[in-house]
């Protein structure tokens, strides 16, 4: 049995759950973005800020999956699990479940991995809804059982068009480069993968590593309410996952990857000051968007995770003192050892001379600053505040290192730290190729979702859209990602015009909904050919969300963008037919 926590500061904290797990979670992590793997990793979050207003009011239920997920690799196998838990289950067989939720009933579904912990989180201001997806998540958390085919699509398909988006920031592929270069003991393990790297990953790892990590003993769920009662919340949570358990979604043991011991949960990437690139090498991109060869040493110094928050607020002030030799700059996720980087690219290749006389200064000038010992608690910007402090709550509850945030820290003075410095050399990398990837399905037997949502026989219905039928609203409807607002402004001012409704820049696209057709949406949203899509893994997001008053579905990362026009008017057009009125876009 799981364990389970009631966390709040506004009632009295009950004993709940089994006492057998004590997984202790350290800090989170850089999110490479998560995740997240519907959307929030990228800013196209499956339900931003959709709940806003709930966060405000006091009757409001949150609860957090938290998952013992290290990372050794880069093969991003940890994301490609958190995926796959939205992918059906025995009990919640429909792997548009997640989708159908976030879009229709009054709640906020979703999760993020970092490299050693992923967070599921759910919100909702109804009860039994909340506790209803409590057993949802849970169903999808301990399944090891998936189709293939499934499997391909959403490794194949969606999680390379997530990475492939993040890969098209050059700044952010930079970094990665550095990552893969780096041939430190201390050096990150990368628990997003890249788009490379996860098409390495086999069907059994990936249940291997679920049935592995996967269980109750390294999973504890933690819940809140406001206002509410710790016992009853714990014990409504226990039987629903209960009668999960009793199903036996995973029950059966087998080998699991040959991985020892469990890796603590880093700190989250604290928010600097200033929004500027991570990281700035000198690069040349050619037309086709390719990086020419780059030849950069990099030089790294490992320092605890207590220095961040001094090291961060000096972060800029170190960087002016470089412009001549290289670039500075602090990658403040939290590595295996507990540690973040700071690290120096060198403008050229250096001679050993050369980056000796350079190391002597940098850490003269790392010295001269007052960089002192403070406890790192979890941070998120992207994640609703209430997660983000049921998070903070838990780790100084559950562990005595940020239980007293003002007593003293066992670390060695921060100047001790900077006596070992590791160098290495970064190679070329491409950045987003279009003509790799655009506009190309992932099988060309694949049902073709491009002229419209074919009805498929056989495919289960959204249960959670099924057993609170009363509460579908397009009232619920979540606000149009902030990636996608420059795109939907011509739409928008063209409201009047029924020939521009659609609208698409690279592979993301919105496609107005016109108010004759609102009254379907809910029919269309609830099957699952809408949702062929993302579930045939042609994108990375899709998605039906508000904007100025105006309704959109929309598309992120996706293969098919330039036909989803089409599409998008035939899907509207098909039910209007099944209907018996025909009020086809022109």
């Amino acid at each position: 049995m799981i364990n389970i926590r009631y966390v709040s500061r506004n009632a009295k904290r009950p004993e709940g759950g089994s006492s057998s797990s004590s997984h202790i979670i350290s800090a989170g992590s850089t999110r490479f973005h998560d995740s997240s793997g519907n959307g929030t990793n990228t800013g196209i979050a499956a339900n931003p800020n959709k709940m806003g207003n709930l966060e405000c009011r006091k009757s409001s239920f949150t609860g957090v999956f938290v998952v013992n997920t290290p990372a050794h690799d880069h093969s991003g196998v940890s994301h490609l699990a958190e995926h796959m838990c939205f992918r059906g289950s025995p009990y919640y067989p429909a792997d548009h479940e997640l989708f159908v939720a976030n879009a229709l009933l009054p709640l906020s579904i979703n999760a993020t991995t970092y490299s050693g912990c992923t967070y599921f989180y759910v919100q909702s201001d109804n009860k039994a809804l909340f506790i209803s997806a409590i057993q949802y998540l849970y169903s999808g958390l301990v399944n090891t059982h998936y189709d293939k085919s499934k499997f391909k699509a959403e490794r194949s398909g969606v999680l390379v068009n997530e990475l492939t988006l993040l890969e098209r920031n050059i700044d952010y592929l930079n970094n990665m480069a550095i990552r893969r270069s780096d041939t430190s003991t201390m050096a990150y393990k990368h628990a997003g993968g890249f788009s490379d790297s996860v098409l390495a990953i086999g069907f059994d790892d990936l249940i291997d590593y679920k049935k592995r990590w996967y269980d109750g003993e390294h999973i504890t769920l933690l819940v809140s309410g406001a206002d509410t009662d710790g016992d009853e919340i714990i014990s409504l949570s226990r039987q629903a996952i209960a009668e999960i358990s009793d199903i036996g979604c995973n029950t059966k043991s087998c080998d699991a990857m040959p991985f020892n011991e469990a890796a603590e949960a880093p700190a989250s990437t604290l928010k600097r000051k200033a929004s500027v690139p991570v990281c700035h090498i000198s690069r040349q991109l050619t037309n086709n968007h390719q990086v020419k060869p780059i030849e950069n040493d990099v030089s790294t110094w490992w320092v605890p995770q207590e220095f961040t928050y001094d090291l961060l607020d000096v972060e800029h002030q170190i960087k002016s003192r470089f412009i001549a030799l290289g670039h500075f700059f602090i990658d403040d996720e939290v590595n295996h050892a507990g540690m973040i980087a700071l690290r120096f690219v060198h403008n050229t290749k250096t001679s050993t001379q050369a980056r000796t006389d350079t190391h002597k200064k940098v850490v003269s000038v790392l010295t001269e600053f007052n960089v002192e010992a403070k406890p790192r608690l979890f941070t998120d910007n992207k994640l609703p505040q209430a997660v983000q402090q049921l998070i903070r709550d838990y780790q100084q509850q559950a562990n005595s290192r940020y239980s007293e945030p003002h007593s003293p820290l066992k670390t060695r003075p921060f100047a001790d730290y900077l006596d070992n410095v590791h160098v290495c050399r970064t190679g070329k990398h491409e950045t987003y190729d279009k003509s790799k990837r655009a506009d190309r399905p992932i099988k060309n037997n694949w049902v073709s979702t491009t002229e419209v949502a074919v009805e498929l026989k056989g495919k289960k219905s959204a249960q959670l859209a099924a057993d609170y039928s009363s509460l579908l609203s397009l009232e619920n409807l979540p606000a149009l990602p902030k990636l996608l607002h420059k795109i939907a402004e011509t739409p928008v001012k063209a409201a009047q015009n029924s020939e521009e409704r659609f609208q698409s820049i690279g592979n993301n696209w919105v496609y107005r909904v016109d108010a004759q057709f609102h009254r379907h949406l809910i029919v269309i949203m609830t099957s699952a050919s809408f949702w062929q899509p993302r579930t045939n893994g042609e994108c990375y997001a899709l998605g039906v969300a508000r904007f100025h008053e105006h309704i959109f579905i929309y598309g992120a990362q996706d293969r098919q963008a330039s036909l989803r026009e089409v599409w998008c008017k035939n899907t509207l057009t098909q039910n209007d037919l099944n209907t018996g009125i025909s009020k086809s876009p022109t």
